[in-house]
């Protein structure tokens, strides 16, 4: 491998500003490549350590592929969920470092220019990564980051023997997993780096065996993060955690298993099999309203906060409060709302986003309560999309979305280092995070003069570079 096929699989530099493609409309959104990968690479603390992790089964290249992504500051996270053996981490923040020698990173020659790459620092260090230590994190496939308190609500759904344990010729997905260390939240400071809270899920709400909390959202209460939403792929559930009460409970409904109708998905000349059902999440500015679909689906749901926090579990009350409000046009995995209520889903099949614009079909009412998706409309799409994962929006104005190609990860022939992988990109939208507001007014979105100083700040930002 030469030193430019290196740079290419462990990462691209981060893109600042890029020019427009000659004859582009000027109004269509650009995304722009901010990391690439062929394989992971991971800071280890000397190559010795590396080398002996790769030989005696825990460090596995192929094996590790980037999921989740949140954003605080000038940070980057990423989750590596151990859906196969040999991810060494699962919780990582990115890091720019310069190799003057590049034979720690497997590169054949040794006469070779200094190189900057982007490599996964394990998160908050290496101890915290140990496998079946049940205090540490096991297999985090999410985290939500509250920009107010700079605290991260990390969701460790545990370590499970044999869940996509990959089998001769095939990578087994439906396998009921054997429980070891159990499922739990983590409150981390960020910038105190150190641990606030701990919670650990009862069974009695997770189930045993076959489940997998993924993706979290917070929703506040006078002006603090109190509550965490979180879909359970899959035991096809919601888990609701209050974290002033230390207490969790969780709903069940129909609607939130895969639908059989789309357990075959296509990408590439990948077929999948979908097991999972609720995956993304999203919810409103004004935290009154949680948004919900399947993996192996297309319906959106929508259900009233206040309906999953005084019902505590009672899924009849949930089952009489949900509302089925669209389809979407392809199973997606993750979702994201802006705080000018535009809601931003993957759309696996078609390798892209698409947004619907919430205010658009409130209809004459102008309610949230009755409101049904009729205008969605692809957003951006690129052939190198391959399985969207998750959707988070900054504070600048842009949308940053991570591609997993889990389609290819869990395919026969797996990933493979001779051609990129995992991309982590942005797009300008003009929106901010749903929790901008930490006390919103109920209904309230970003009013057109925050977008436009969003925009100006992002362009003066930009012409500055």
């Amino acid at each position: 491998m030469n030193l430019i096929q290196y740079a290419v699989s462990v990462t691209m530099i981060s893109v600042i500003w890029v020019q427009m493609p000659s004859g582009a409309d000027s109004e269509s959104p650009v995304p722009l490549v901010v990391y690439q990968w062929n394989l992971l690479e991971f800071e280890w603390p000397n190559d010795t350590v590396k080398q002996a992790n790769k030989a005696s089964g825990e460090y596995i290249p192929n094996n590790s592929a980037i999921n989740g992504i949140k954003l605080y500051k000038d940070k980057v996270f990423v989750t590596v969920p151990r859906l196969f053996p040999g991810v060494p981490s699962t919780l990582n923040v990115l890091v720019n470092v310069i190799s003057p020698d590049m034979t720690s990173y497997n590169v054949a020659s040794s006469n070779m220019p200094s190189l900057n790459v982007t490599l996964l620092r394990p998160y908050p260090n290496w101890e915290m990564q140990t496998l079946w230590n049940c205090d540490a994190l096991q297999r985090v496939q999410s985290m939500e980051v509250d920009p107010h308190a700079g605290l991260m609500w990390i969701v460790d759904t545990g370590y499970r023997e044999n869940m996509g344990n990959p089998a001769p010729g095939y990578r087994d997905v439906t396998t009921v997993p054997k429980d070891a260390c159990p499922p739990k939240i983590i409150i981390f400071d960020i910038n105190k780096h150190s641990i606030v809270h701990k919670y650990t899920f009862p069974s009695s709400v997770t189930g045993v065996g076959r489940f997998y909390l993924n993706d979290i959202v917070l929703g506040f209460e006078n002006g603090a993060a109190r509550y965490a939403y979180i879909s359970d792929t899959l035991a096809f559930k919601i888990v609701v955690y209050d974290y002033k009460t230390d207490s969790s409970w969780a709903y069940s409904h129909p609607n939130m298993a895969a639908d059989p109708v789309y357990m075959k998905l296509t990408i590439g000349n990948d077929t999948t099999t979908l097991v999972t059902g609720i995956n993304g999440i999203a919810l409103s500015p004004d935290y009154q309203y949680l948004y919900y679909s399947s993996v192996a689906g297309v319906g959106l749901h929508q259900i009233k906060t206040s309906v999953l926090i005084s019902a505590r579990g009672d899924n009849v009350k949930f089952a009489a409060a949900v509302r089925t409000i669209g389809s979407k046009v392809s199973p997606g995995d993750g979702m994201a709302y802006g705080s000018a209520h535009n809601l931003y889903y993957s759309a696996l099949g078609k390798n892209g986003i698409y947004k619907w614009d919430v205010r658009k079909d409130l209809g004459s009412t102008g309610s949230f309560d009755s409101v049904e998706m009729k205008t969605q409309a692809k957003f951006v799409s690129d052939a190198r999309m391959e399985w969207v994962d998750t959707l988070v929006i900054d504070g600048a104005g842009f949308l940053w979305f991570s591609t997993s190609r889990l389609n290819k990860l869990f395919s026969e022939g797996g990933v493979q280092r001779y051609e990129p992988n995992f991309y982590i990109w942005k797009v300008y939208v003009g929106d901010t995070n749903y929790m901008t507001a930490a006390n919103p007014t109920l209904g309230a979105g970003s009013t057109p003069a925050s977008i436009l100083i969003i925009s100006l700040s992002a362009l003066f930002a930009a012409y500055l570079v």
